[in-house]
């Protein structure tokens, strides 16, 4: 009896631990442009330092909600929810990977492994790394809306 409770208690604080690595990140977030700005002035997005207004009008509404078994992107008036299961990231500096259920969004093979990094990069920032193409996300910068 004593056997069977002690394997109980490591599987259910195994699976809470696996779960523990997303709680610190749950919310909503809005992108950073101030903190992203440096990957907008190496790419067409920014001219001369200054974003062109409609594209800064799309990034000001996009929003990032991380859930504890979902995320949801809403982004150009399109809103995407992506399931997902999460384990502690064995990426240097990752805090998180986000291991995207894409079963019902027809995606080719090779992305169904895909997965998401979440680093912290400052007081209540985060940066997600996806492990696949496309990256164009990679380099935004998402802080946490209060």
């Amino acid at each position: 009896m004593k056997n069977t409770f002690l394997i109980c208690v490591l599987f259910l604080g195994f699976n809470a631990f696996t779960q523990n690595c997303i709680e610190a990140h749950i919310g909503i977030y809005h992108v950073d442009i101030e903190a992203t700005m440096p990957f907008f002035e190496k790419t067409a997005y920014a001219e001369l330092g200054i974003l062109d207004k409609e594209f800064e009008q799309t990034i000001n509404k996009a929003r990032l909600i991380l859930e504890r078994k979902s995320m949801t992107l809403d982004m150009s008036g399109t809103t995407t929810i992506i399931p997902y299961s999460c384990r502690s990231s064995n990426k240097e500096d990752g805090e998180c990977d986000l291991l995207l259920d894409l079963s019902k969004m027809g995606v080719p093979e090779e992305a169904k492994e895909m997965f998401l990094t979440l680093y912290r990069k400052g007081q209540g920032q985060l940066q997600i790394i996806n492990s696949v193409e496309p990256k164009e996300m990679d380099n935004y910068i998402w802080s946490r809306m209060e």
